[in-house]
């Protein structure tokens, strides 16, 4: 009898701590915020820059509830996470930052597990890139290039649907990839990337805007690339400076929402876990982007999987472009 009050004892506590455990990655994190130091600075004269246009083509979307996706919120409401390609139309280049879904990505993902196509890889399509390009009247052959923010499936997975077309990736992220092993998911991101061309390059600039260095990508600082590394080795962002429109930094997936560095905060642990290559370096990251956030409040920050704040652009790109106020 003693042991058994014992044996439920220890239960007991266990369940306890386990309790305790979940209910504390629920709760805010502390990030070193200071905002009364983070004054607004000089904004960049843009006028002299080259209009660019910008189009968000979302390829697919899924939701998830908040909590999962920005850790401490209080609210249950559900977040649209969006898998996006972006098409940029530059007078030296019309190219892609990232690249969306194929029409064939089912098929791309039918090897992996089933954990992974009901968690990670779970989305309702919508549109493939190809059909988003025939829309807007763009050839594979028009576009000069892609630029992949960095090596995760769901930002490679439109490239089956521009062969031929270059791909552009930092030399780092594409070295710590690792693409010659043999598991399940470098066998589809290798499927994935198919024959096309791979150029390397590394940002050897100078520090930008108060991130460690930089590549100025036409050379007239209207496309200038920065790394945001944590999510990824290589993760890339990109500023876009256009006379024509405000200034864009877009930030791959160091953060997955405006929310995460806003507050900031990662999404909970389980989701952040499974897809971040480095957490100290990530978090640092995204306290880079909070306090850039606030010296610049003139530039929009976009997260590639931030549906609701990516169609908010959209609506102010239309209007720019057809003289609506």
């Amino acid at each position: 009898m003693k042991i058994r009050n014992l044996a439920l004892a220890g239960a007991i506590s266990l369940g306890a701590l386990g309790a305790g455990i979940a209910l504390k990655s629920f709760l805010p994190q502390k990030f070193p915020v200071t905002p009364e130091l983070e004054q607004p600075e000089k904004m960049l004269n843009t006028a002299d820059f080259p209009a660019i246009e910008v189009s968000f083509l979302r390829c697919a979307s899924v939701t998830w509830p908040e909590p999962v996706m920005v850790r401490g919120t209080t609210s249950l409401a559900p977040c649209r996470i969006g898998y996006s390609a972006v098409l940029i139309r530059h007078p030296q280049a019309t190219f892609l930052y990232d690249t969306g879904l194929c029409g064939d990505i089912y098929l791309f993902l039918r090897e992996q597990s089933l954990f992974f196509r009901s968690t990670l890889a779970r989305f309702t399509f919508e549109q493939s890139l190809a059909g988003h390009l025939k829309r807007l009247g763009v050839r594979p052959s028009d576009l000069d290039f892609a630029l992949i923010s960095h090596l995760h499936w769901d930002h490679i997975s439109g490239v089956p649907d521009i062969p031929m077309v270059p791909l552009r990736i930092a030399r780092v992220e594409y070295e710590d990839a690792h693409l010659d092993l043999k598991d399940r998911r470098r066998q589809l991101l290798r499927s994935l990337l198919g024959e096309n061309n791979i150029t390397l390059f590394e940002c050897s600039g100078p520090p930008y805007e108060g991130f460690s260095a930089s590549l100025d990508l036409f050379g007239d600082g209207s496309i200038v690339l920065v790394p945001l590394p944590g999510h990824t080795s290589g993760n890339m962002g990109m500023f876009i400076n256009r006379s024509n429109g405000s200034r864009l930094f877009l930030l791959g997936d160091a953060a997955h929402l405006a929310q995460n560095y806003l507050l900031p905060a990662t999404p909970h642990a389980i989701f952040w876990s499974r897809v971040t290559w480095n957490d100290v370096i990530a978090r640092k990251t995204l306290l880079d982007l909070h306090r850039f956030s606030f010296r610049h409040p003139e530039v929009t920050l976009i997260p590639m999987h931030d549906a609701q704040l990516q169609e908010a652009c959209m609506q102010v790109e239309q209007q720019s472009l057809f003289g609506v106020h």
